[in-house]
């Protein structure tokens, strides 16, 4: 039974270390991390494909791009568990299980707190900033709930609120800070993993394809409460006191101490601030509204002097027209739409549609604006179109405008 302890322990040891060799690269400045992580992300790959084509005799062409629990995501966990069994076989195989772990886990758990700890600090900011769950758009506005995929529901329910969006990201950020530190690492711990099972909970029951990693995150904050473990028994379960942990320095001498002191502060410092710059060019980047940002309602649609009437079985005469921030769409009669991006020349007065799918699809309109009122004309297969849009402002959507109120006499569930 020793023997069986003693291999699942090591098993676990070395599969964790699988797991979070990729990670602390991306922070290396000068592109010195980016290569070593694309150096690490093709070794992966290749060696996930061999161990795809020879041991589990996957012979479709893998894909390594796209969502996290892709065909990949599940190969490379196959592949790293695999890994691992071979490993400690061999490692226990070579000394007998004579070697003690105890110093090896010792700074295992270091390094899960690190890992833990940068991850909750990139996703907490994203949320802090409003970067990962954003406002509501005229698309989101005007797509029904049934035609939602159930992440997009997600999505669009965490994004109404910029205040509970960050609250969230302080809490995960706050779970991190903890993280850092060892008189605070098992609070840190009961935090992260408090956080990290409620967004696990939500991608499996909203199909959000980030499931692998976030299960790995709980189960990683699990393992740094466990090794306070018998103290939280003592304190939750049995009422007893608890005895404190001897936290003594990783080193010893006195000047080395310090220069470790300073090398984690230097880390953390760089990280946070490496994380936090990026969200704040992000922020910046993202798109303003344009002069004829807004919904239009198409009340008259005119096909060399004749008026269209909106039937809802025509294909050709457009029903409304969305100009975001970043994209357009126009939506016909029969509800079918086209995802566009625009190009606006507020000089000419022109208003440029592309297609995305088809560079061929492209509308250019003479736009004309008056108050709420968006006047457009063009010239399509020698036919002179003139359109007329009504223009619906996001503010006059009742979800929006609804806001929060203290007294509400009755609830408002229409």
């Amino acid at each position: 039974m020793n023997s069986l302890k003693k291999i699942s322990i090591r098993f676990l040891l070395v599969y964790l270390m699988l797991y979070i060799f990729p990670f602390p690269f991306s922070y290396i400045p000068f592109g010195i991390g980016d290569t070593i992580s694309k150096f690490v992300a093709s070794f992966w790959e290749q060696y996930t494909t061999l161990f795809a084509n020879f041991i589990f005799g996957y012979k479709k062409k893998i894909s390594f791009i796209g969502s996290g629990d892709n065909t990949y995501g599940f190969l490379l966990l196959a592949t790293r568990l695999l890994s691992s069994l071979i490993i400690i076989l061999i490692w226990s195989g070579l000394d007998r299980l004579k070697r003690d772990e105890k110093s090896l886990w010792t700074y295992l758990i270091v390094a899960l707190r690190y890992y833990l700890a940068f991850i909750m600090f990139f996703y907490g900011f994203l949320k802090i900033f409003y970067l990962q769950f954003t406002e509501l758009d005229f698309f989101d506005l005007t797509r029904t709930f049934g035609d939602s995929s159930p992440m997009l529901l997600l999505w669009r329910f965490m994004g109404y609120s910029e205040a509970y969006s960050v609250f969230t990201g302080l809490i995960e950020v706050l779970g991190g800070i903890f993280l850092l530190f060892r008189h605070t690492k098992l609070l840190g711990g009961f935090i992260t993993f408090g956080v990290m099972l409620h967004v696990f909970i939500l991608n499996m029951t909203f199909d959000v394809p980030v499931k692998i990693l976030s299960f790995h995150l709980c189960f990683i904050a699990l393992i740094i409460i466990s090794s306070n473990i018998k103290n939280v028994y003592h304190f939750f379960f049995l009422n007893k006191p608890t005895i404190p942990n001897q936290i003594e320095p990783y080193v010893l001498k006195g000047i080395n101490r310090y220069g470790v002191y300073f090398l984690k502060g230097f880390l953390i410092c760089f990280v946070l601030f490496n994380i936090i710059n990026k969200n704040v060019k992000r922020k910046k980047e993202k798109a303003e509204p344009s002069t004829l940002y807004g919904l239009y309602h198409v009340s008259d649609f005119t096909v060399n002097g004749n008026s269209k009437p909106p039937l809802t079985t025509d294909k050709q005469r457009w029903k409304k027209l969305i100009i975001d921030k970043r994209s357009s769409k126009i939506i016909n009669m029969d509800d079918s739409g086209m995802a566009m991006r625009h190009e606006i020349d507020t000089t000419s007065k022109l208003l440029t549609l592309i297609s995305y799918s088809n560079d061929d699809v492209k509308f250019t309109l003479e736009y004309k604006k008056k108050d709420s009122v968006l006047y457009l004309k063009s010239i399509l297969n020698n036919d002179t179109i003139n359109i007329t849009g009504l223009k619906k402002d996001r503010e006059d959507f009742f979800l929006i405008k609804r806001g929060f109120n203290w007294i509400n006499e009755f609830p408002v569930q229409r």
